[in-house]
C-alpha cells in the first residue's frame, strides 16, 4: 500500500513539473538589426565655377578667382612668374583634383617650379590668385598689365604674349592663330594646298578674356564650304609646323603670315611675297590659294 502510494505522489509531482514546463512564457529573442550602409561624403570640390561679372570662371574651394599669365607657354611644364610676380600672384597648388561637371579632372595637373613647390596647372596654363583680391566673386586682376586673365572653362581664344610680337591670340590650348596679309575684308584667300598648310580656325562660339570684343569675332563662310572664324574681320589660321603651344614658327612667313596680334594689325610690307605652289592653277581649277604660303 504505501508503494503504491509513493508511486503515486511521484507521478503527482512528475505531471505538476511537466504542466509548469509546458506553461512557462518563453523568452523573447532580439529582433536582429538591420544592417545600414552609410554611403561616404563625397570630398569637396577643389576647383569649381562661379559666375561673376566677367562670366562664369574658374575659382578655388573658397570661391577666390583663378587667373592664368600671358608669358607662360603652357604645357611646357615652367612658370615665369617668380620673385616680386609670386608675392602679387601666389601660386595656386592642390594635391588632389576634385571637380564636378562641366569641368573635367582630365584639364587638370601639375608642374613642379625652379624652387621645387608644385603649381597646378589647368589645360597645360599654370594657375594664379591675385592679390589685391580680398573675397569671392572679386576679379580684380583681369587684364592687370594687359597680361593677366582669368580663366574662363568655356574660353576658345586666349592671349599669349612672346616679347616682340606682343599680345597675340590662341586657342584654347595655346597654340598660336594667324592672320593671311592677302586675305581681304571677312573673305579668305587660303585655299587647296594652302590650307592644308594653314588650316582654318573655327569655334562655333567664342568666349575670350575682356579685353577682347565679343562682337569683333564672327564667322567667315568661306567658298570651300570650310567654316573659319574670323578677329576684326581677318580670317585666324594655325600653321602646321607649330607642333606645340608656344611655337611661333609662321611669324613673318614669307613676309604674309602674322601671329594674330589682338589689335587686328599687320606688318605693312613693301616687297613681293615668294609664290609657293605645289600644283598649278590650272590642274586646281585656280585655287592655288594665293601666294606667299
Amino acid at each position: 500500500m504505501k508503494k503504491t502510494t509513493l508511486l503515486i505522489l511521484c507521478l503527482a509531482a512528475i505531471s505538476v513539473l511537466l504542466i509548469a514546463g509546458c506553461t512557462q512564457t518563453p523568452v523573447p529573442q532580439p529582433t536582429p538589426t538591420a544592417t545600414t550602409t552609410v554611403p561616404a561624403t563625397p570630398a569637396p570640390d577643389t576647383v569649381k565655377t562661379a559666375d561673376t561679372t566677367l562670366g562664369k570662371i574658374l575659382v578655388d574651394a573658397d570661391g577666390m578667382t583663378l587667373y592664368y599669365f600671358a608669358n607662360d607657354i603652357p604645357a611646357s611644364g615652367a612658370s615665369t612668374c617668380y620673385g616680386q610676380c609670386e608675392v602679387a600672384w601666389p601660386i595656386f597648388s592642390v594635391d588632389t583634383v576634385t571637380v564636378s561637371s562641366p569641368l573635367l579632372a582630365s584639364d587638370f595637373s601639375s608642374i613642379t617650379r625652379t624652387d621645387g613647390t608644385k603649381q597646378t596647372t589647368y589645360r597645360g596654363w599654370p594657375l594664379y590668385y591675385w592679390q589685391a583680391d580680398t573675397k569671392p566673386g572679386d576679379v580684380s586682376g583681369e587684364n592687370v598689365n594687359k597680361i593677366w586673365f582669368v580663366v574662363k572653362p568655356d574660353e576658345k581664344v586666349m592671349i599669349a604674349n612672346r616679347g616682340t610680337t606682343g599680345l597675340f591670340l590662341t586657342d584654347t590650348l595655346g597654340k598660336t592663330l594667324y592672320y593671311f596679309t592677302s586675305d581681304t575684308s571677312g573673305s579668305s584667300a587660303c585655299t587647296n594646298a594652302c590650307l592644308a598648310r594653314w588650316p582654318a580656325f573655327n569655334a562655333d562660339t567664342i568666349s575670350a578674356p575682356s579685353v577682347l570684343r565679343p562682337a569683333d569675332f564672327t564667322k567667315v563662310t568661306r567658298a570651300d564650304g570650310v567654316k573659319q572664324t574670323a578677329y576684326m574681320n581677318r580670317p585666324l589660321y594655325y600653321f602646321v609646323n607649330d607642333t606645340k603651344p608656344g611655337d611661333i614658327l609662321g611669324q613673318g612667313f614669307n613676309n604674309v603670315w602674322y601671329v594674330a596680334n589682338i589689335s587686328g594689325s599687320v606688318p605693312v610690307v613693301t616687297t613681293v611675297p615668294t609664290t609657293v605652289r605645289t600644283t598649278s592653277p590650272a590642274s586646281n581649277g585656280g585655287g592655288g590659294g594665293g601666294g606667299g604660303y
